[in-house]
């Protein structure tokens, strides 16, 4: 008995030890990005006999943030397809980018508008101090251009559910109950949000991804769900400013018609997948490594 509970700690530490090289690789890409932008301003200031003026630093990184984002997800994304390709290891399995029928596909889109409209529902009920203080923090993601709209509707979303999802939560999963690895690997995606409210968010869109996948048993009905969620953030950015606000609501309404619409029309695929499976029949045969923890993803 203390052997089986020695064994599954050494599982759940290499698990852990795993998780933290992966998002080592994902802020490290991020760092590694910015980095000549900061040794240039560092090096220009010592040829002057100057100090590195700090604000100036912050503004340009600020400014271009959205290329140094897209340039960092493209990276992390060579990397890991790279890394796995060259160990010859299947990405269906090392990254769950399994196929999955077209129902099962589309779930993460079909929930992705209702998503959506729910979270901008709370943002509107927050105290005005936290709304004014989330306003600032992702003003520099509402500008638009092209670099803004890759980097947020496309590619975080395929990096972030790679590292996430792909990643972390399918190694925590073989070292413990599938629910808390989804739990935990949605907290970890919060956490890298930095803001209390983009925390909060992303840890209940973390956790709705995750059992999504862990349910499909891939990581395409996440990608597709989080492609659409951000792909509506940035729309609102690209509508009209006006004090009545009247484009908003419109384009609110729309999603909220579609939010209601859209798991209508997949209502089964919806249903087979956050529906808790019957102990005697497994709703998805998951990987097994020797010495590893063999669960249901459902079990609690």
């Amino acid at each position: 008995m203390r052997s089986g509970k020695g064994e599954q700690a050494v599982q759940v530490l290499l698990a852990g030890l795993k998780c933290i090289c992966y998002l080592a690789l994902f802020l490290g890409m991020q760092v590694l990005v910015m980095m000549p932008v900061t040794l240039a301003a560092i090096l220009q200031d010592g040829m002057t006999g100057g100090l590195v003026d700090d604000d100036a630093l912050l503004s340009t990184l600020t400014e271009y943030s959205m290329v140094y984002s897209f340039l960092s997800g493209m990276l992390t994304i060579a990397f890991v397809l790279v890394f796995y390709l060259i160990r010859r290891k299947k990405l269906s399995e090392a990254l769950w980018l399994r196929r999955v029928p077209a129902p099962t596909l589309w779930v993460g889109a079909a929930v992705a508008p209702g998503l959506y409209v729910l979270v901008v529902i709370v943002l509107s009920i927050l105290p005005s101090s936290w709304q004014d203080s989330y306003s600032e923090a992702s003003s520099n993601l509402d500008g638009g251009g092209l670099f803004a709209v890759l980097a947020i509707a496309l590619v975080a979303p395929v990096v972030e559910e790679f590292i996430f999802r792909g990643l972390i939560m399918t190694r925590l999963s073989r070292a413990m109950p599938g629910w808390l690895a989804v739990l935990l690997s949605a907290a970890i995606f919060g956490a890298c949000h930095v803001h209390p409210v983009w925390f909060a968010y992303a840890f209940v869109l973390g956790t709705v991804f995750g059992f999504m996948d862990l349910r499909a048993g891939s990581i395409l009905p996440s990608i597709l769900g989080h492609v659409a969620f951000n792909s509506i953030g940035q729309i609102f950015s690209f509508l009209p400013e006006s004090e009545s606000g009247i484009g908003e609501i419109v384009a609110l309404g729309i999603f909220l018609v579609v939010g209601i619409t859209a798991p209508i029309l997949d209502r089964k695929a919806i249903a087979a997948m956050f529906r808790p499976a019957p102990k005697a029949a497994p709703a998805q045969e998951l990987p097994t490594a020797p010495a590893t923890y063999e669960f249901d993803p459902w079990d609690e």
